[in-house]
């Protein structure tokens, strides 16, 4: 059985067009027109996608020094990097035939959620921490189970 859970985060590609670099904020907001913030939309998925992120790293903590989660943060035109990781974790961990041609194929909304080589993110961006803490929780239990 395989060792490990691997959560895959790919956030919104955020194209830095307002002088910001690309690990900082969305800073157009300083340039609005009639008042409206223009990537308020984008700055708060990207908010949520830390969120995400810390929560996994929090209630997941490692234990005996090794980590048994193991989080991965990617920005999707990096493909040289994501290609391969969802192709790798489709292989080792074989969420079934559907499941792992959508996830190597990469049909996914931005930002995506990938829990063991399997999307687990929806269109609409609704996956919250808790519901992401459980999903793992409930992964954990079956590869104990599985072990025994």
């Amino acid at each position: 059985m395989t060792s490990g859970i691997s959560v895959i985060l790919v956030r919104e590609t955020a194209e830095q067009l307002t002088g910001s670099g690309c690990c900082g904020k969305l800073a157009g907001d300083g340039i609005a027109r009639r008042q409206a913030r223009l990537f308020a939309d984008s700055r708060k998925r990207q908010l949520d996608m830390g969120l995400l992120h810390r929560a996994v790293k929090r209630f997941f903590p490692p234990c005996e020094g090794k980590h048994d989660v193991h989080v991965t943060v990617v920005d999707p035109r990096n493909q040289l990097y994501l290609a391969p990781k969802l192709i790798r974790d489709v292989l080792r961990y074989r969420p079934g035939w559907r499941a792992g041609l959508r996830t190597m194929t990469q049909t996914f909304s931005l930002p995506a959620v990938v829990l063991n080589g399997r999307i687990i993110s929806r269109a609409d961006g609704a996956l919250d921490p808790d519901q992401l803490c459980h999903l793992i929780q409930q992964q954990r239990d079956s590869e104990s189970e599985h072990s025994e």
